[in-house]
């Protein structure tokens, strides 16, 4: 069993290992846009305030330049001025030239000349300053730009060092892979405030456990009779004695193999949905707490948030494996939790009662979880859980080679015995017209 919708909360890509200041504790009910994650800000505030100041002291340069240039304009149309009125007095003085002697009226027509090209080569000047001072300032403005993008890039940085819930539901937080260099077979521990977690490692996972599925495996013979929409009857290992109502979501179209399975054969992976209302009511919530849950599922269907993957137990501390009816799949201490508190949930996740085994409709239960019969007794049940233990002494499933992994079944197969029992049927409603296909869920 797992959630309909989860979202993953990574380590961002900071320049390098983050550190963990600030984290919400494991089991914790968030809310949309609670603070889950909080990174060390301290080199990045230092590099915001940094471009802030080169910003302030180009926007300085801009104004001083600007100001040069205003009064290099206003000393130009000065200069350009007088050497216009020269030209002209000039033109005044060749105007007289009739009435002066040869060398007077020669000598004006030379000053005239000298006046005009005064003036082009002042227009020039001008021209070409002007234009310098326009490259200046266009230089700096690009500067600016450049330090507007640099500030902008690093306040995105810095809102990345908090991870927000993208939805409603429970925290639960991931192992520090990253940073953990024990020996082979200890466990990974989970992160925690203080920890350097590489940029892209899973920090965090908030899973909406207002709306519950189902993964079963079924067998070849049995996929032929199954189709997606079709109505089921699902039996849960935590609630042996309750048959809640569902359908077929979707069904695998290739068949595989799962390595964490006491069964190797290839069979057929199903999501089933699950009627919430009913599985509410047999946990014993009453109907205000129906409703509050129901909604929560409304609200957060109307969110772009990524669906759960296809195992939710890699990786995860806790959640719903390592608890009645099922084995591994992590630390027992993320106990269910979200809906209706860890003790109320925790039922809810050890996953489905499995089909009959000649039909091959066996959950899987994902991750670290195997399963070795179906309606065991509590006693028995805990008797499996202690021989697990075990065999792990202290070890992860998922550190374990794959003859490790048998051997360990084959110890499980042991212990439970030839007394280990079917766990639900496959049937159909033929009278009614409606399919129902009992399933086991992981």
């Amino acid at each position: 069993m797992r959630p309909v919708r989860s979202a993953t909360l990574t380590a961002p890509n900071l320049f390098g290992t983050v550190q963990v200041t600030k984290l919400a504790p494991l089991g914790a009910l968030a809310r949309d846009k609670d603070l889950i994650v909080e990174f060390d800000d301290a080199e990045l505030v230092s590099r915001l305030e940094q471009k802030q100041l080169e910003l302030e002291q180009v926007d300085e340069q801009i104004k001083k330049a600007q100001a040069d240039l205003a009064i290099r304009n206003n000393q130009d149309d000065v200069e350009l001025l007088r050497a216009r009125y020269s030209v002209r007095r000039a033109e005044l003085e060749v105007k007289r030239n009739e009435l002066l002697a040869t060398i007077d009226r020669k000598k004006n027509e030379l000053n005239l000349e000298e006046a005009k090209r005064k003036l082009l080569q002042l227009e020039s000047d001008i021209k070409s300053r002007r234009e310098q001072a326009q490259a200046e300032l266009a230089v700096l403005r690009e500067k600016r730009n450049r330090n507007v993008l640099d500030i902008r890039r690093e306040q995105v940085r810095l809102q990345q060092t908090k991870l927000l819930a993208p939805l409603s539901g429970l925290v639960a937080i991931k192992q520090n892979r990253s940073g953990f260099s024990g020996m082979f077979g200890t466990a990974v521990p989970d992160i925690r405030e203080g920890d350097q977690v590489s940029p892209g490692n899973p920090v965090a996972d908030v899973m909406d456990l207002s709306e519950m599925e189902i993964i079963a495996r079924i067998g070849d013979m049995d996929r032929a009779n199954l189709v997606e929409g079709q109505d089921v009857l699902l039996r849960l290992d935590a609630l042996p004695e309750k048959v809640f109502n569902g359908k077929i979501k979707s069904m695998s179209g290739t068949a595989s193999s799962n390595v964490f399975s006491s069964d190797p054969g290839k069979k057929f992976d199903v999501l089933f949905s699950i009627d919430m209302r009913q599985l509410l009511k047999s946990l014993g919530a009453d109907e205000a707490e129906i409703v509050r849950i129901l909604r929560t599922a409304d609200e957060n269907r109307k969110k772009p948030v990524v669906a759960a993957s296809t195992s939710m137990f890699g990786g995860m501390p806790g959640g719903f494996a390592a608890m009645a009816g099922g084995f591994g799949g992590g630390d027992a201490s993320a106990a269910g939790g979200g809906m209706m508190g860890a003790q109320q949930m925790g039922g809810m996740a050890a996953g489905g009662q499995q089909g009959g085994e000649q039909s091959g409709q066996r959950g899987e239960g994902g991750g670290q979880r195997m399963r070795m019969g179906g309606d065991m007794t509590p006693e028995q049940q805990q008797q499996m859980r202690a021989a697990l233990q075990k065999a792990l002494n202290g070890r992860n499933m998922q550190d374990l080679s794959q003859e490790e992994r048998q051997k360990i079944f084959a110890e499980l197969r042991k212990t439970a015995g030839a007394g280990a029992t079917k766990a639900g049927d496959s049937t159909k409603k033929a009278d009614s017209g409606t399919k129902q296909a009992s399933a086991a869920g992981a």
